[in-house]
């Protein structure tokens, strides 16, 4: 804009604009600068308007604030970015004045002119205030002072002085007053941090999309945690996740249960073990299940212990009454809460199974390790469990380099002695940590005394040697050692548990202070140097991530270490990785023992590349996919993989499939020896071991034309090939027909011709050869017979699976040009010509007499009959006349005279009319008012059929009436449009088709589904509902950040927009009303890097929209139980015994 000048700098340096943002606000500043404009030093208008001033700002006013900014064609830079939002957000009134001031002024800049402001906010405001002729009562310019003056006794009068003076409106750089984000609240009712809540999030929606249902059930709950879980405990183990008893496990209820298990004081963490066990939940554990826990807990030891205990030498029933009598307080043979609690604080029994549970719910369900010896013990434990099972034939295990174990090792304290993790002391902030029992040599600390010193390095400088390190703090509940340099003092600072580098001062033998540097958190996972360099460029359908090197030999513990993948999936979470190496572990056929197979088969994968055609004038022309003779067929190689020696045909052949997104029927393998020579893989029960099938063998994934042809086939008939196809004996007449093309239709005519036995009897025995007419004028001088009865022999020979029609498709072509190209063509009309063919190549008559019928003249049928068939005989005599020729009598009658006339004319087809299916199939999900589970109907509608008609017949299924009943599609998240009932019903591509219940209407207007309405965007400033009257629609309203707009039927003649502000209804005028809101889930997602605090939460749509009916009447607390009403099957209630969340005992 012509008229907008760059603010004068003088008011707001940026020198002085960085004292005015703290350091951490500086940093979220840039890194949100770099995520926008990447390695530019300059944000573009359009990204600035978007990304810093957000949808909200009126495009005239962005676009005057942009160039105010500094902003210029090339764009804004940092620093000038900076200054403009300090300015904005933190400056002085006097600032905001001097700003505002500098838009109007003049080039000089000491003066405002009253045309140049006039015409400026007519630009931006559409209007001139009244009050603006104060300013300029005494001339038509200004100064800053009497313009100051002005402008602070008329804060209102324009949009900029609204926004920056007014105090209407508050934009800072940071809103530390936010309302607590989901993730917020749910870590402020559990012990876990905000940070874990938004990780296991992840984690959980990863979980669940590998249910069937679609819920988090006990289906797919027992397979994820068991093995290492006994499936005995697995229901237990659901169930005390399950809290509200719904069986299924919610977000909420994940979080709350990971956090009892894991991160809470000893006794709520014994208490989650006893819901585990108590089956029948009727807070006590009873005998039989006593019994069943005893059990369960000794299995559990023999799986991850090899020590001896005495209990593993008693019977139950003794274990069981010994529990009772020692802890039973109630006497009546139950233990309770308290009654477990005290009995597992000493044993050892429970305590295994509790660091089971803590091992299962971090490397399985996800939750993050709080202190990197936490992270070491809980690999550790689990590979001890599996390195006693041994290899699993079936399983997968993931190989890591050696250089980055070491280093994670040595930064979790692989190799210190097992510790076994306990809670220990609430810490500041109200979260516990977790950290190791104290180790034996901790009394070193009694003899070293008063030497003992903590030193925070985080404000003070040392000598050049040691300049800067990490604080150590004293924290309850861990003590971890350090080995040091023998003849020093060593000072052991205690590990803080939300530091992952923490360092530790020691002493040295002189007294000086010296600092010894913990190990560094490692990076992402780096196994490229194990993988060699593919010398082969194509794209790899395998996961194996590489081929491992061979040269020089990799050894195991000195290379690489190999791990299952449950700990590869949690360390691939935790710290990600460059390369996955996952290798199967096999069965050896020889020895019969597992092996890990580091080395499976390196195959490449051929796809056919056809030749260019050439112009052609013979009958090869427009014969499909048909090459003809000498049509070279090119194999270009395309893909690469690598699968086991053990895998068979089947299983490699079904991985393409579904990798290359090709039907299995539409794919065969070829095993390519030569250009000239190659094997059809049919036999799918062979394994690649088996073949002799080594590294880099070529194999050709052939895929069936869309004419349907096979490529290799066509190549192979076409030009005589030498093919092998390890042919088997087959069933005579069970020999398929290859498609030639789009020939789909004359292989059905075929295959119906050659089941007519009499026939194939005649040209297996070979008399056709005895009768071929070469003479008929009419025929095709004998080759379609001769090319069809040598068809019939391969077919009926029984030693090959498939043949291909290609010489007769030749001579059809030849002779009906009209079955040629890539059409498909119809079925019965080559019948009709393949039988018309055979009989006239094999028509007995060599010279057809001249005939002429007969009138029947009230003759019997039966002589009528007979002279005609004797007619017919005597220019047609051949084996298709004999089976397929038949008469068809015909009458006509005078209607003036009454003479009747009888006929009776051969034929060999009779056509049977078959009704066309007229109907499509809707999906449609009711949403009724009360709260009950939605319901999805099926329906079968006319393809005519209007939604009036849709209406009335989902009526009957729903129990609804019509006039309940509102029609939407809704996509994404979101109600796109209502269908009107007089259009005709339209199956939606992109979304679906929901029917909500709503109250029965006061007046016809309302009856019916709302005018369809674009939900396209539009600005607005508030609000999430929208008000409007049926059939007359407003314009559509722009929800911020990208929400959608919702439109709503009503039945008045007034039109309100903004229905919901704040939550608060409007006002509305007396008289009949009905109207509905549509109500939209939304979540507010957090985002580490914004530049205004409008935009550190920004809303998202998810789950299914509501109706909610809303009157003149319609109190605030009517709408929420409406809107609660509605959702309410999606929470289940707690029982009534239960009241509390895992997280009471905080």
């Amino acid at each position: 804009m012509r008229y907008v000048r760059r603010c004068n700098r003088s008011c707001a340096r940026y020198e002085e604009a960085l004292r005015r943002v703290t350091d951490v606000e500086l940093k979220r500043l840039k890194d949100a600068f770099k995520r926008t404009c990447g390695l530019s030093y300059y944000m573009g208008q359009h990204c600035f308007i978007r990304e810093v001033l957000g949808d909200g700002v009126p495009p005239k006013v962005a676009e005057v604030i942009y160039c105010s900014f500094g902003g210029t064609s090339k764009g804004l830079h940092f620093n000038n970015l900076i200054v403009g939002l300090v300015l904005l957000t933190r400056g002085k009134d006097e600032e905001k004045a001097k700003y505002i001031f500098s838009l109007f002024s003049s080039e000089s800049g000491n003066y405002v002119i009253r045309e140049e402001m006039e015409r400026m906010l007519h630009v931006v405001d559409g209007k001139v205030p009244d009050t603006l002729r104060k300013c300029f009562s005494e001339g038509e310019k200004v100064n800053y002072e009497k313009f100051r003056n002005w402008l602070f006794v008329n804060k209102d009068a324009f949009t900029f002085s609204r926004w920056l003076l007014s105090g209407g409106v508050y934009v800072t750089l940071t809103d530390d007053s936010d309302t607590p984000t989901f993730y917020q609240t749910l870590a402020g009712v559990t012990h876990l941090e905000e940070s874990d809540i938004i990780d296991l999030e992840k984690r959980y929606w990863l979980l669940k999309a590998q249910s069937r249902t679609g819920r988090f059930d006990l289906e797919t709950f027992g397979p994820l945690v068991s093995p290492p879980i006994r499936p005995s405990l697995s229901e237990g183990l659901f169930n005390a996740f399950d809290e509200n008893r719904d069986n299924h496990i919610d977000f909420k209820e994940i979080s709350c249960g990971l956090s009892a298990c894991c991160r809470g004081p000893l006794a709520e963490r014994q208490k989650f073990c006893f819901k585990v066990f108590d089956v029948d939940r009727d807070g006590v554990l009873s005998r039989v299940e006593l019994r069943d826990m005893v059990f369960a807990l000794l299995e559990v030891w023999k799986d991850n212990r090899t020590d001896d205990i005495p209990e593993l030498h008693m019977d139950l029933s003794d274990i069981v009454e010994g529990i009772l009598n020692a802890h039973d307080t109630t006497k009546f043979g139950h233990l309770t809460l308290e009654d477990y609690q005290i009995w597992s604080v000493k044993n050892v029994l429970a305590n295994e199974f509790l660091n089971l549970l803590f091992q299962v719910c971090h490397i399985v369900l996800g939750l993050r390790p709080a202190t990197p010896e936490e992270e070491g013990q809980i690999i550790r434990g689990w590979l001890e469990r599996e390195s006693r099972y041994g290899l699993q034939p079936g399983h997968n295990w993931f190989i890591i380099s050696m250089q980055w174990w070491q280093q994670w090792k040595e930064y979790v304290k692989y190799d210190a002695s097992p510790v076994v993790i306990e809670p220990s002391s609430v810490l500041n902030g109200g979260k516990y940590s977790f950290g190791t029992a104290a180790h034996p040599m901790e009394q070193v600390e009694d003899r070293i005394g008063s030497s003992l010193s903590y030193v925070n390095t985080t404000e003070e400088k040392f000598s050049d040697n040691i300049s800067t390190a990490s604080e150590a703090s004293e924290t309850a509940g861990s003590g971890f050692l350090y080995s040091a340099t023998p003849g020093a003092d060593v000072c052991f600072a205690r590990q803080h548990n939300t530091s992952d580098n923490n360092n530790q001062c020691l002493l040295g033998a002189n007294g000086n202070i010296l600092l010894h540097l913990n190990p560094q958190k490692p990076g992402a996972i780096d196994n490229q140097p194990l993988v060699t360099q593919e010398p082969v460029k194509a794209t790899s359908l395998t996961l194996e991530g590489g081929r491992l090197k061979r040269t020089p030999q990799l050894i195991h513990r000195r290379d690489y270490e190999m791990v299952p993948e449950p700990v590869w999936r949690a360390l691939y979470h935790w710290y990600g990785a460059n390369l996955a190496l996952p290798r199967p572990v096999i069965k050896n056929s020889k020895t019969d023992i597992p092996e890990l197979e580091l080395f499976p088969r390196y195959l490449l994968f051929l796809r056919q590349q056809p030749a260019t055609r050439t112009q052609q004038s013979n009958i090869w022309v427009n014969m499909g996919n048909v090459p003809s003779p000498n049509a070279p067929l090119k194999r270009v190689l395309a893909y690469t993989g690598c699968f086991s020696r053990m895998q068979t045909i089947k299983e490699i052949h079904e991985y393409l499939s579904q990798r290359l997104r090709i039907k299995e029927e539409d794919m065969r393998l070829w095993l390519y020896n030569s250009e000239n020579y190659l094997t059809l893989l049919d036999d799918e029960d062979h394994k690649l071991e088996y073949l002799k099938i080594q590294d880099e063998q070529h194999l050709v994934i052939e895929v069936r034309n869309k004419d349907m042809s096979w490529p290799e086939e066509m190549s192979f008939i076409a030009n005589s090939s030498k093919i092998d196809r390890h042919k088997v004996p087959t069933e005579k007449g069970a020999t398929g027909l290859s498609n030639l093309g789009n020939t789909c239709f004359m292989n059905s005519s075929i295959q119906c011709v050659s089941n007519t036995q009499p026939l194939t009897q005649y040209f297996i025995s070979g008399r056709h050869l005895y009768e071929l007419n070469r003479t008929n004028p009419i025929g095709m001088k004998g080759h379609m017979a001769k090319c069809y009865g040598d068809l019939v022999q391969e077919l009926w020979s029984g030693t090959q699976k498939n043949v291909a029609p290609l010489k007769l498709r030749w001579t059809i072509a030849k002779y009906a040009p009209r079955f040629n190209g890539f059409q498909q063509q119809d079925s019965q009309e080559l019948l009709a010509f393949l039988l018309d063919g055979l009989h006239e190549d094999l028509n007995r008559v060599h010279e057809k007499p001249y005939v002429e019928l007969k009138d029947s003249d009230g003759r019997p049928d039966w002589e009528v009959a007979a002279e005609a068939w004797d007619n017919h005989l005597r220019r047609n005599r051949s084996i298709v006349v004999d089976l397929f020729h038949g008469q068809l009598r015909s009458q006509v009658k005078c209607k003036t005279c009454g003479h009747i006339s009888v006929r009776f004319d051969p034929f060999n087809f009779l056509s049977l009319p078959l009704p066309m299916d007229s109907y499509m199939h809707l999906e449609i999900t009711v949403i009724k008012l009360d709260g009950t589970t939605p319901v999805r109907y099926g329906l079968r509608l006319n393809m005519d059929e209007k939604y009036t008609g849709l209406k009335k017949q989902l009526s009957d299924l729903c129990g609804l009436n019509s006039e309940q009943i509102l029609l939407a599609e809704v996509h994404d998240s979101n109600i796109k449009n209502f269908p009107q009932d007089n259009q005709k019903v339209q199956l939606s591509v992109s979304g679906f088709l929901c029917a909500f219940e709503i109250p029965v209407p006061a007046s016809p207007i309302s009856a019916s589904s709302p005018t369809q309405t674009d939900f396209s965007s539009s600005p607005s400033t508030n609000g999430m509902f929208t008000l409007t009257t049926n059939g007359d629609l407003p314009q559509p309203i722009f929800i911020p950040s990208g929400m959608p707009n919702a439109v709503v039927p009503c039945g008045t003649e007034k039109n309100f927009t903004n229905g919901m502000v704040n939550g608060h209804m409007p006002s509305l005028p007396d008289g009949p009303f009905t109207g509905y809101l549509i109500a939209v889930h939304r979540k507010m997602m957090r985002t580490e890097l914004y530049f205004l605090s409008p935009q550190e939460n920004s809303p998202s749509l998810f789950g299914m929209p509501l109706i909610v009916p809303c009157t003149v009447h319609t109190r605030k607390k009517d709408l929420y139980d409406a809107v609660w009403m509605q959702v309410s099957w999606l929470a289940s209630p707690l029982p009534p015994q239960e009241a509390s969340n895992h997280a009471q005992d905080r």
